[in-house]
């Protein structure tokens, strides 16, 4: 008999070998599919942290991926949270219409709210629900975002942008608060169960901002946010964007490993088999099939192959956890993940 999901996942980030490669999939807003909820009745206020629970567990019982995040997450908590306003449309991804930091004179504006208080009360109680009904079957991971992600949810792109260009003390003081409204969500998760730290840090990307704003404001934060997971006991994975195998980016995946992470999930367009070699022995190296072409656009022949060529390239070793280029929301065709899913079990066994 194989080992439970939450195990294999947790041998892999300690660059073991268990019995066969770790699913992780991700799924921010997928689960709503397969319960049949509308976007709204889960997200919208109140949060609904049974349905939100009811849906992320319906999704790992069909697909059976050996970690989960523990509720249904949308980038808007904390805008929401600090007077930002969000959308909610019925089936699609909830989305920050208006960044409540995007003013000159946010600081006196701005009203901290605690994790005893909405909207972050009730998707803590979605971990802890998702937690104690998963048990060892799943590990449970808390995704927070990166530095320069939640600061340009935060502000706004552009704003955080211009910021960086012009007034990098402003940059500086709304990323740090980003830190620590992660920091604070970090520890709260944990008490509910989540075991794995995961930054999610799609716009804390060198191919964007140059290497110079990425170790400037996304590096520190990271180790910041990794310290204070080792002191809880947890692991941390960072998912920064941006091609990492290029001559001139591949120095900064040691500035990565350098913060104290278990892991890095390269995104899309990255050579996953070059940088296993450079991860191997070092750190967990995480990622897999391109999110929107093959697994969206399919067909299943093509994703069952591209999928057994990631686990044949990085698999042998240990140290690796598929997950796709990126997070899985709802509309993503569910015969496509599951297709994905059944290239997994067939040939991520180690023999």
């Amino acid at each position: 008999m194989g080992i439970g999901g939450r195990e294999r996942f947790l041998t892999a980030l300690r660059r073991g070998t268990p019995d066969m490669v770790p699913v992780f999939l991700r799924d921010l807003t997928l689960g709503m599919d397969e319960t049949g909820y509308s976007t709204p009745e889960v997200c919208a206020p109140p949060y609904d942290a049974e349905k939100s629970a009811r849906s992320v567990l319906s999704l790992q019982r069909r697909l059976g991926q050996d970690a989960v995040v523990g509720c249904i997450h949308y980038v808007g908590f904390d805008a929401q949270a600090l007077g930002g306003e969000l959308k909610f449309a019925e089936r699609g991804i909830p989305s920050v219409l208006r960044h409540p930091l995007d003013s000159d004179g946010w600081q006196d504006k701005v009203v901290l709210r605690s994790m005893n208080e909405e909207p972050y009360l009730s998707a803590l109680r979605s971990y802890e629900l998702v937690s104690s009904s998963l048990g060892e079957e799943a590990e449970v991971v808390c995704n927070v975002e990166g530095p320069m992600t939640k600061a340009a949810l935060l502000r706004g792109l552009e704003r955080y942008a211009l910021d960086i260009q012009v007034d990098r003390s402003m940059a500086q003081e709304v990323t740090d608060l980003s830190v620590q409204l992660s920091l604070a969500f970090l520890e709260e998760a944990v008490k509910r169960g989540a075991g794995t730290s995961f930054l999610a840090a799609s716009t804390d990307n060198p191919t964007i901002f140059g290497h110079e704003s990425f170790k400037e404001f996304s590096l520190p934060g990271v180790r910041t946010l990794s310290r204070k997971a080792a002191d809880l006991g947890i692991p941390t994975v960072f998912h920064p964007h941006g091609i990492f195998h290029s001559p001139e980016n591949l120095p900064l995946v040691e500035d990565c490993i350098s913060t104290g992470v278990q892991g890095i999930q390269f995104a899309e367009e990255n050579d996953l088999t070059m940088l296993k070699e450079v991860c191997q022995g070092r750190v967990c190296e995480l990622g897999g099939l391109n999110v929107f072409t093959t697994l969206l656009f399919g067909p299943e022949e093509r994703i069952e192959r591209e999928t057994k060529g990631y686990l044949d390239a990085c698999g042998p070793g240990g140290g690796y956890v598929f997950m796709c280029s990126c997070s899985l929301h709802r509309g993503m065709p569910l015969g496509h993940v599951e297709a994905m899913m059944r290239a997994c079990r067939e040939h991520g066994r180690y023999r």
